[in-house]
């Protein structure tokens, strides 16, 4: 007898698992359809010797349905003859289509017909009747192992889709003959096909590409050797503009099979928009390096001019006199122009302090609008959280009115300049990190109604020299002047501009703290008007945001530092009263116990509020206990803060600015 015939004999669900290890796995869960109830209980018994597990058998395919929507099964075992509205057939394609249960077929039936109907539902196997161990055994153990293989490939698909779809790349696969099989959104959205119009269609049908140079359709990217390198191409999507791109092409294949080809098409526009301004810079950095060359020998020689001019006009009279008093006139000019040759190559005196950029905006604003005469409108719109800034006071006004006279040249009568502020903050890995540093910068932006610049003028506004005005009406130097001092204040100035449509510049300028304005009180606050002033000082950006949402919301004027030096720069600048000082303690530099010593010399009814996750023997006991102290252990929770705070409150005396 064949030992798969041995009823005694217990198969092993896997092969070349032993007993022990089949032990410790569960359980494969087998549904056995069949409406003879004799051969169904004979098939149960022999699958639960071989160690799988049936814990329901059907009697038809409404009831095979039922079972598997309400019980997970590894594997189906379905008679094809079912009696009842469906048979076998019908019942696996209901379950393959709704719940991707492999089948595996039982039947007495071999003949070609039914084999012919039973492959379009892609059965696991067939084990035809009467049942042996052996066939059973054999034919489970392959189907289980079919379908694991299966659900593997469908996870590892599913991976590879939802990978492919989330890169910031387009991806385009071809099968062999050239027509699309896949597309990512990217690709989508590059092309202007939808992946579902573009599946089937030849790649050049979806992928409109042209020579940049000369705007001819280019070749199949794919004919060819196929290589990593990446070519630049302009591509005309379905809908929209022509768009800047790369496109590297890859082989798929196999071992010793071509599957197709895989495209990756890059949107290279802002990466070229970015070397255009490292390109900008550098050439701006090299001119600037030889004008203050040029200007260091010219001031030299302006020295001697203008003096002997000087004796020329005190020696001379009448017409020689006038003369050389035209010299000494045109010296003094040149001596202009060459302090801003000093001021376009940063070796200029600079002074910088610690102002609000909405002070001198409104500071500037009369001497704007003086520039732009009576026929055009300035209009203003301040963020709400006032940003300071360190810079040179007169240079950044210098930047405002050049900026007015600019837009003033390029506006009829009955234009608009408008002018907004506010705060931004600049995130490590994002496309914005590519162009600025990361960090908190004053957003200054500049907008006039004009004529506006075509892209090949917008390239060169900034280069020295460089001017659209009709000659003999400037240096061409106002707005390389603008660069400079923004750059010279570890800023960075952009422009955009439309012709029709007006320019835009935008400044950025590092920020080295906040002042947000009056909000609403809660309903409990105890103070009255005015309103208190928190300075809060961590150099833990998530922390400091926690604390200000929480201070904020309550009602308190806020202002922000993240770190000891720039809290006492905003101390000394702010003349408005301070009333409490919220500070960590551990901050690199100057720590926080420095600082508020320092400050409370300053604004002595200033209280102060220490948080940290460290112990109070970081203190200095004896000052603290002496000047009214509060500290905050690190974790809080909002009310602790706002308690501590309004503790401090009530303690204080009426508060008295800062003392210069």
């Amino acid at each position: 007898m064949d030992e798969f015939e041995n009823p005694g004999l217990e198969t092993a669900p896997q092969v070349g698992k032993s007993n022990m290890q089949a032990a410790e796995e569960p359980k494969k869960q087998i549904l056995v359809v069949e409406d003879e109830g004799l051969i169904a209980d004979d098939i149960q018994h022999r699958l639960e010797r071989m160690g799988y597990a049936v814990p329901a058998i059907a009697n038809s395919g409404d009831e095979a349905l039922k079972c598997a929507r309400s019980t997970p099964f590894d594997l189906v075992l379905l008679d094809i003859r079912l009696k009842g509205d469906m048979d076998g057939i019908a019942t696996a394609t209901a379950l393959k289509d709704e719940l991707r249960a492999p089948v595996v077929y039982l039947t007495a039936h071999a003949d070609q017909e039914t084999v012919s109907r039973a492959k379009t539902t892609e059965p696991f196997g067939y084990v035809l009747k009467p049942v042996t161990d052996g066939s059973l055994s054999s034919t489970v153990q392959i189907a289980l192992y079919k379908a694991e293989m299966e659900r593997r490939l469908r996870s590892s698909e599913a991976w590879l889709s939802t990978t492919l779809r989330s890169v910031g790349e387009g991806i385009i696969a071809t099968n062999p003959g050239g027509e699309i099989v896949f597309m990512n959104p990217v690709a989508e959205q590059l092309t202007g096909w939808s992946a579902a119009e573009a599946r089937g269609r030849l790649l050049m049908d979806v992928l409109a590409l042209y020579e940049e140079s000369s705007g001819r359709p280019t070749k199949n990217p794919i004919i060819g050797p196929l290589r990593a390198e990446a070519r630049a191409y302009a591509l005309m999507p379905k809908t929209g503009a022509r768009t800047a791109v790369e496109v590297a092409c890859f082989e798929n294949r196999s071992t010793d099979e071509l599957l197709g080809s895989v495209l990756v098409v890059r949107d290279i526009r802002t990466r070229r928009e970015f070397e255009a301004q490292l390109i900008q810079s550098q050439r701006m950095e090299a001119i600037a390096n030889m004008a203050g060359g040029l200007a260091h020998d010219f001031n030299n020689l302006l020295t001697v001019i203008l003096g002997h001019a000087e004796e020329l006009c005190a020696r001379l009279s009448h017409g020689d006199q006038s003369r050389a008093q035209e010299i000494k006139a045109a010296a003094s000019l040149a001596g202009a122009l060459s302090h801003q040759l000093l001021t376009l190559s940063r070796h200029d005196v600079v002074r910088p302090e610690v102002l609000k950029i909405d002070d001198l905006i409104c500071e500037t604003q009369p001497l704007i609008s003086h520039c732009l005469g009576k026929a055009r409108t300035l209009m203003t719109q301040l963020d709400t959280t006032a940003g300071f800034i360190r810079v040179d006071r007169n240079r950044l006004k210098q930047v405002f009115l050049n900026l007015a006279l600019n837009a003033r040249d390029a506006m009829p009568a009955g234009g608009e300049l408008q002018i907004e502020s506010s705060i931004v903050d600049v995130e490590a890995d994002t496309p914005e990190a590519r162009q600025y540093r990361p960090g908190r910068f004053v957003r200054v932006r500049v907008a006039d109604s004009g004529e506006g610049m075509d892209k090949a003028t917008l390239a060169r506004i900034f280069e020295p020299f460089f001017t659209t005005k009709k000659p003999g009406s400037g240096t061409g130097l106002g707005l390389a002047i603008v660069h400079s001092i923004i750059a010279q204040s570890e800023g960075y100035i952009s422009a955009d501009s439309e012709v029709g449509k007006g320019t835009r510049f935008e400044i950025l300028l590092p920020c080295v703290g906040t002042f947000q304005g009056i909000g609403k009180p809660s309903e409990d606050a105890a103070w009255g008007d005015p309103v208190p002033t928190i300075l809060l000082v961590d150099d833990q950006e998530s922390v400091r945001r926690l604390m200000h949402g929480y201070l904020e919301r309550e009602g308190f004027q806020m202002l922000e530092a993240s770190n000891a030096e720039e809290a006492e720069l905003i101390a000394e600048v702010y003349q408005e009263p301070i009333h409490v000082l919220v500070t960590d303690v551990v901050m690199p530099g100057m720590s926080g116990v420095e600082l508020a010593q320092r400050l409370t010399r300053l604004r002595p009814q200033m209280k102060t509020l220490f948080v940290s996750g460290y112990k109070h023997d970081l203190f200095d006991v004896d000052w603290a206990l002496s000047n009214g102290t509060e500290f905050l252990a690190k974790p809080f929770v909002a009310a602790d803060l706002l308690r501590r705070v309004r503790l401090l409150l009530s303690q204080a005396t009426p508060a008295s600015p800062s003392v210069q």
